[in-house]
């Protein structure tokens, strides 16, 4: 064993120069405050290499410091610290290597220039034993350097803590660094509240497995396993691609079935009408043939009797009676005739005559009922001014009309056409006078109403911008927030700007006009945050050059905060916002415009303004237009008032309106009265009365004539006969015109069926070449096509088949086939872009880029599936040999360390009894965690050799295997800390101390440690944390090892007989021991101690003496 011997001390508290003693056992004793923890914190600075844990034993929160012991500190306010300047210090540890029989020193070196400005070395000194001059230059102490360059012995020398580190567990036996811990934690005593911690702290060392490589491995394999079921689902989505594109095709060769259907059809229905034809041309070629003969026969016996006509006429020819007769025949139908003719023109003139009346009734009624409506009466008015004007005779308009009606309904009596003309001419003079007047009127009217439509129509848009709390600006405006809105939106910026008005509140109403007035436009100017002010002006210049947007103010908010109060006494003060920047504006704007009460008092200031909107700017004094600030726009209530004030605007024009339609409406009446179409009509067909009487006696006479012409008797008979004849000739006429005109038609209808038949020779020879073509195309299917045709033609006629399956509704077989090709196309493009945006697939979603998925879907079927199929299998192998070898196998080998070592320790325990009671550890499966002790346990998969993904062990804990394989592949923090305890064997065990009584009877420390004394909770501690020395020192690779142990106010509160139990099991066991007690422990503890050394102070010097009577 390597043992402390001796230790110095200089300048380490209040020892300034002292060397202690120690034996295999040594117990440090003396009265509190007189440096027993000091001498044990003066150890622990060298060998643990921190000054972090100075005291812990004699105050949990301890906070003594390195410059405190170096310093000499005292807690005095006018003196803190005994040393002052520059100090140096020494702690060095002698060690004795029983083995080699030599002496080392580790020990430390302190400078402080100042407080808290301490460095600290250590060394290693070899063959080596401590002595004044080591440290001393006389009485001046050695600094580091000096301490240095003075010690040719010196074999290390470390300047960090980590060097320091290495240097001590090397030197001590090549421990662990356990020993770091564990000093510290036999040190501060704690009673053992929670077994599981102290058996973490003090019995079994954190193990760590490493399963980077198994997480790796798993992270792999659950890598390919996505991978893999990614490129499943790739493959679903192309399949389904696939198959809706098979429908798709399927449809496809079903519309070009049915188009075969149709063009053969087409082509057989061809034929039969050419078949058709062809017997109806043969059957009317007959016809034409009968007819003709019939003709000619017609044509024979006309020429006969008009033979037998053409005698007597010409016998009649040499009778004077006779062509007197003719002649007045010819006469009496000539006057026939033009009576006829004035007989019509007569119809059209009491059309027109009825028409004048009407209108004349109706001017009259508008006329002298003006009541009827306002505009009426002003026509009216204005008529008979018009007329009066200009007739020098001083009739009126109403006047003429009432005397042309009068003239009108007297045209069947007797009527001086003359006068009648005259009249006529006055009308039409009046008419069209007042009809170009009208006609200017209402053009001017149009025109109003159009300005006044377009008017309601912006104010309509405007109350629903309105009731939807939007305010109408001007369209520059409008278009750079909704600009400056949408740029924001694409960079992701939250902050939109703003119109100022709508960020102003007014609070005195009174002010609001002047402030309205005042501001005038600037009120629309946009505002955004200062960061955003570049990208709103870049947007505002690409808007001025591209669309013209001028006059609108975009403010820019930077460097306004000496704005942020407002001037008292200005239209500022009256002004508020919630927006800063719009505040700082308004103040910015308005704080220089003084409130005057009265107008006399505006000079007074360089800007002002009263609440009349009277302004005095520059030394000019002007009146604001109420125009600018009727309409108001600044605060939340701006919409109310607007609301109100554009729907009255409304209200008022559509009732303007409404009055100029009617008025439109009337004159359009009125416009329509005026025409003087009839008039004229009237005036050119008068005439034609006097004519119509004349006719009459004309023909009168002419009939007398005639009569009495016929009276010859042998005259009557010659014209009785070629009356007759001529009767006859007329229906022989009639006939052969008859039937010539049918012999026509059946040459027409031979000539139409002719030409019919030749366009259906040219449907018969496109068709032939389109079932031609298309039969091709079907190749083999054109059996099958054939037999279908035949079933679905069946009984039916060609016509009632092609209306069936192309034609009618709702059974159109190929309308409905091609419904659900469209459908099934639709669905695969659709399929096909959702691919595509997954996927990040540049093929196009069509029929054509069907071959690029396709090829796709078999790349991924025979050559990445299987690819990935193996990877799978692959990373799957790995990572359950892995699981296996580097972490079931590692947490079952710790395990099954641990168990040995409570064992071991419950061996050294047993025949102990610490006051009638004898301690023993307990180890069990964790309750919580039980399923996976029980995993981590079973050797099946070691001896079976199966796959722990399979098999026996498999159906044993699958759900173990999951959650562990799943805690594996998580990442995180939460996710690290959950790793480290699966990681850590000792999880997976509960424990306790099972406590055994003199009469056999036992209990658990878990369950009583909270009745139980404090001496009782302390037993535990000492035999586990000495234990725990024993393993640390015996798991050397040095082959010699320290047995160095720290226990400070040591068996606090335990009777004799248990510090007797405890001291006797301590004494078994290879460890160096050195306790601090109080002096009333010395009875107890000197006798089992090999020295006993009674530490003592003065309150200016600590020293260290034997205690001779300790046995």
């Amino acid at each position: 064993m390597k043992k402390l011997t001796r230790m110095k001390l200089i300048n380490w508290h209040r020892f300034n120069n002292c060397t202690i003693e120690f034996g295999d056992s040594t117990l440090l004793s003396g009265e509190n405050g007189a440096g027993k923890s000091t001498l044990l914190d003066a150890i622990q600075f060298v060998i643990i290499c921190s000054t972090g844990y100075f005291n812990k034993a004699a105050h949990e929160n301890g906070k003594r410091r390195l410059t405190g012991y170096i310093r000499c500190k005292t807690g005095k306010e006018n003196q803190p610290y005994e040393r002052t300047g520059e100090i140096s210090a020494h702690v060095a540890l002698e060690f004795y290597e029983e083995s080699k029989d030599k002496y080392f020193i580790i020990g430390a070196v302190v400078d402080s220039a100042s407080e808290g400005q301490e460095t600290t070395v250590r060394y290693l000194m070899e063959n080596t034993r401590i002595s004044d001059d080591l440290f001393l230059y006389g009485n001046q102490v050695k600094s580091i350097a000096e301490f240095r360059g003075s010690n040719i012995d010196i074999r290390q020398w470390c300047k960090t803590n980590v060097e320091a580190r290495r240097m001590v567990t090397a030197r001590l036996g090549r421990i662990e660094d356990k020993f770091f811990r564990l000093i510290p934690k036999a040190l501060a005593f704690k009673p053992i509240d929670d077994i599981k911690d102290f058996v973490y702290s003090y019995v079994l060392d954190e193990k760590e497995v490493n399963i980077d490589v198994l997480r790796e491995n798993v992270r792999t394999y659950q890598d390919m396993e996505r991978t893999l079921d990614n490129v499943k689902k790739r493959m679903k989505k192309l399949k389904k691609i696939q198959e809706l594109y098979q429908r798709v095709q399927e449809r496809i060769e079903k519309d070009r079935m049915y188009e075969y259907f149709l063009k053969r059809s087409e082509l057989e229905l061809v034929e039969g009408q050419l078949s058709s034809l062809e017997t109806a041309r043969k059957n009317e070629e007959i016809r034409l043939s009968q007819a003709k003969a019939q003709l000619e026969m017609l044509q024979k016996e006309r020429s006969e009797k008009q033979e037998i006509a053409t005698n007597i006429r010409v016998e009649l020819r040499h009778n004077q009676e006779f062509v007197a007769l003719e002649e007045e025949k010819k006469e009496l139908k000539r006057l026939r005739d033009k009576r006829q003719e004035a007989m019509n023109e007569e119809t059209e003139l009491k059309k027109s005559v009825a028409q004048a009346a009407r209108d004349c009734e109706s001017l009259l009624r508008t006329i002298e009922a003006g009541n009827t409506s306002r505009y009426s009466a002003a026509v009216s008015t204005e008529m008979s001014q018009s007329a009066n004007a200009e007739n020098g005779t001083g009739a009126d308009f109403a006047s003429c009309i009432r005397e042309y009606r009068k003239k009108l309904q007297t045209l069947d009596g007797d009527i001086n056409v003359t006068e009648i003309k005259s009249l006529t001419d006055d009308v039409i003079h009046f008419k069209q006078m007042r009809y170009g007047e009208l006609q200017e009127e209402q053009a001017q009217l149009k025109i109003r109403l159009n300005q006044n439509q377009t008017e309601w129509e912006k104010l309509s848009k405007k109350i629903n911008k309105l009731k939807r709390k939007k305010l109408t600006y001007p369209s520059g405006v409008e278009l750079l927030v909704e600009s400056v809105q949408e740029e924001f939106a694409g960079i992701g910026r939250e902050i939109q700007p703003g119109v100022l008005c709508e960020m102003l509140e007014i609070k005195d109403e009174e002010w609001r006009n002047a402030v309205e007035g005042y501001l005038n436009t600037q009120r629309f100017y946009v505002l955004v945050e200062p960061e955003n002010f570049d990208i709103a002006l870049g947007i505002y210049d690409r808007l001025r050059r591209e669309k013209k947007v001028y006059g609108v103010g975009l403010i820019n908010t930077k460097d306004l905060e000496k704005y942020d109060t407002a001037p008292a006494g200005t239209l500022a003060e009256v002004v508020t916002s919630q927006n800063k920047y719009a505040r700082q504006y308004s103040n910015m704007l308005l704080g220089k415009v003084q409130m005057c009460e009265r107008y006399e008092d505006l000079k007074k200031y360089s800007v002002s303004i009263t609440k009349g909107c009277m302004r005095y700017q520059n030394c000019v004094a002007s009146a604001i237009k109420p125009e600018v600030f009727r309409v108001p726009f600044i605060g939340k209530n701006a919409f109310t008032v607007q609301l109100a004030q554009a729907e009255e605007e409304f209200q008022k024009l559509s009732e303007t309106m409404e009055n100029q339609e009617k008025k439109l409406s009337d004159t359009k009446e009125i416009l329509g009265l005026l025409s003087t179409e009839s008039d004229v009509d009237i005036k050119y067909r008068l005439d034609v009365i006097a004519t119509l009487r004349m006719l009459n006696k004309s023909i009168d006479k002419c009939e007398e004539n005639i009569r009495k012409l016929k009276e010859n008797s042998t005259l009557i008979q010659k014209q009785l006969q070629l009356d007759e004849l001529e009767k006859m000739l007329r229906g022989l006429d009639y006939t052969i015109s008859s039937d010539t005109e049918k012999i026509g038609g059946m040459r027409a209808r031979i000539q139409d069926l002719v030409a019919r038949k030749q366009t259906l020779l040219e449907k018969q020879i496109t068709g032939k070449s389109e079932v031609t073509t298309l039969a091709a195309d079907a190749g083999e299917r054109l059996n099958s096509w054939n037999r279908e045709y035949k079933e679905a033609l069946g009984v039916r006629s060609i016509e009632q088949f092609q209306s069936e399956y192309f034609y009618k509704l709702p059974s159109n077989k190929r309308k409905y086939n091609s419904e659900r090709c469209q459908i099934a196309k639709d669905n695969m493009i659709n399929a096909m872009v959702e691919y595509k945006t997954e996927h990040d697939f540049g093929a196009a979603a069509s029929l054509d880029g069907f071959p690029e998925f396709e090829a796709v879907y078999e790349r991924l079927k025979n050559s990445e599936l299987l690819d990935y199929e193996e990877k799978v299998q692959s990373a799957h192998k790995a990572a359950e040999t892995e699981f296996h070898e580097q972490f079931l196998a590692k947490l079952q080998e710790n395990m099954k360390l641990a168990q040995g070592e409570f064992k071991e320790l419950n061996k050294a325990l047993k025949g102990i009894d610490f006051s009638s009671e004898r301690y023993e550890f307990q180890f069990m499966p964790s309750k919580k965690y039980r399923n996976y002790y029980e995993m981590i346990m079973d050797d099946f998969n070691v001896t079976q050799g199966e796959s722990l993904f399979s098999g026996i062990f498999h159906e044993a804990h699958k759900d173990v295997i999951e959650e562990l394989f799943e805690q594996l592949s998580v990442s995180g923090d939460n996710s690290a800390q959950a790793l480290d305890e699966f990681t850590d064997y000792r999880t997976y065990m509960d424990y306790d101390i099972k406590i055994i009584h003199n009469d056999g009877t036992y209990s658990y420390y878990s369950k009583v440690c909270e009745e139980k004394s404090g001496g009782e909770t302390q037993t535990p501690f000492y035999v586990t944390v000495a234990a725990s020395f024993v393993q640390l020192y015996s798991n050397n690779i040095g082959g010699e090892a320290a047995g160095l142990v720290l226990f400070d106010e040591a068996f606090n509160n335990m009777d004799d007989e248990r510090i007797g139990g405890v001291l006797e099991f301590l004494r078994r066991l290879p460890l160096q021991l050195i306790i601090a007690a109080p002096p009333d422990k010395i009875q107890y503890i000197g006798p089992a101690m090999d020295e006993v050394m009674l530490v003592m102070t003065d309150q200016k010097q600590s020293y260290v003496e034997e205690y001779h009577n300790a046995v």
